[in-house]
């Protein structure tokens, strides 16, 4: 497992267009003064950084008054990732803004699965920003709202004054149903002055393993399971009353005690993450593993997974697996008959 405090955090931001990002990303930088950021965008021009005048330009990389540097993404990530690491700048943390319309899975899948990537670089955690006006809208029509709602760490509802109470409310009750271990704020003007957004470490094994063991199962609100001719499938029926949120996104949890076996566990993870990476959008979990006396710490994001030691199991304690999925039409009963089968007398 590999040290944190030797890697740089990433924060990656995402949220439809208009939501008010880069204005989060102008908080971000001026609530963490003493840190030196780089900042990735897509383009110089349409970045609205507060940081006083660029000082210098070196190829896609400018370095502004406040010492924060910005980086052009035309390139590609990964291009520039190397091009920042192989600078003569030095800094503390990455934020990259992705656009309106990105499903974020892609800019995570870098820094999962690439080693060298890893080496350098950990996930901070996934920032969503979401419109309290215009989420109801934007939600029905834009299904990338939905997946970057599903792998977000931490949502935070913005322009919450622009709207009643009782719709705030709504909004809220509306996102939870998507992504209900996210933590959600609520703010005007994207404010975060009193909420934590660097250094949460929100995939780091620790706090992986207490948001497991924590979670309850959960089902999307004013959605129902209904019986089906198949046991072995879930049947998710909208509420007939608001028909445009049938996204059918749960967040499940399932819990199997004892110990697995590792080769087809493995072997059947990498084939739910192969071939259902349109509807799995985030696992998080615990497995007890046969032979191994750390708690293992697993957690995806689309096609991609880490495996990371966790705490050792106590003496006596009863091992269990726990997992945690994000996504679409989930079939529960079928993924609790596999982990079963995994199971080692």
């Amino acid at each position: 497992m590999m040290e944190t405090e030797n890697r740089i955090p990433v924060t990656i931001l995402t949220g439809f267009l208009g939501a008010g990002k880069t204005t989060l990303l102008n908080n971000i930088i001026k609530k963490y003064s003493n840190k030196k950021f780089a900042v990735i965008e897509n383009e110089f021009g349409e970045v609205g950084i507060d940081g006083g005048l660029i000082l210098g330009n070196i190829e896609n990389m400018v370095e502004l008054s406040n010492g924060c540097i910005c980086c052009n993404l035309s390139e590609g990530l990964t291009k520039t990732l190397n091009n920042l690491l192989t600078s003569r700048y030095k800094f503390d943390n990455l934020l990259i803004e992705t656009t309106g319309i990105a499903d974020p899975a892609g800019v995570i899948d870098s820094f999962v699965a690439y080693e060298e990537f890893r080496r350098k670089f950990v996930i901070d955690s996934v920032v969503c920003l979401a419109d309290a006006q215009t989420y109801e809208d934007s939600s029905s029509e834009q299904p990338e709202v939905h997946r970057q709602l599903a792998v977000a760490d931490i949502i935070i509802l913005n322009k919450f004054e622009d709207v009643t109470p009782q719709y705030g409310q709504h909004i809220k009750d509306l996102i939870s149903s998507v992504n209900s271990t996210a933590k959600l704020y609520c703010t005007s003007h994207a404010d975060i002055s009193n909420i934590d957004v660097i250094n949460t470490f929100a995939y780091t094994p620790n706090n992986i393993e207490k948001l497991v063991v924590n979670f309850k199962n959960a089902t999307p609100l004013k959605f129902s399971t209904q019986p089906t001719s198949d046991p072995t499938t879930v049947s998710l029926a909208a509420n007939p009353q608001k028909p445009k949120f049938n996204h059918n996104i749960v967040s499940e949890g399932f819990t199997v005690e004892g110990e697995l076996d590792e080769q087809k566990f493995v072997y059947w993870i990498q084939g739910i993450l192969q071939y259902n990476s349109a509807s799995v959008f985030r696992i998080k979990g615990i497995l007890s593993i046969k032979g191994k006396k750390n708690k293992l710490i697993f957690q995806s994001v689309r096609q991609f997974f880490l495996v990371e030691d966790g705490q050792e199991w106590k003496e006596g304690e009863q091992r269990f697996t726990k997992l945690v999925f994000i996504g679409r039409k989930l079939n529960r009963q079928g993924i609790l008959e596999y982990l079963e089968s995994f199971k080692v007398s």
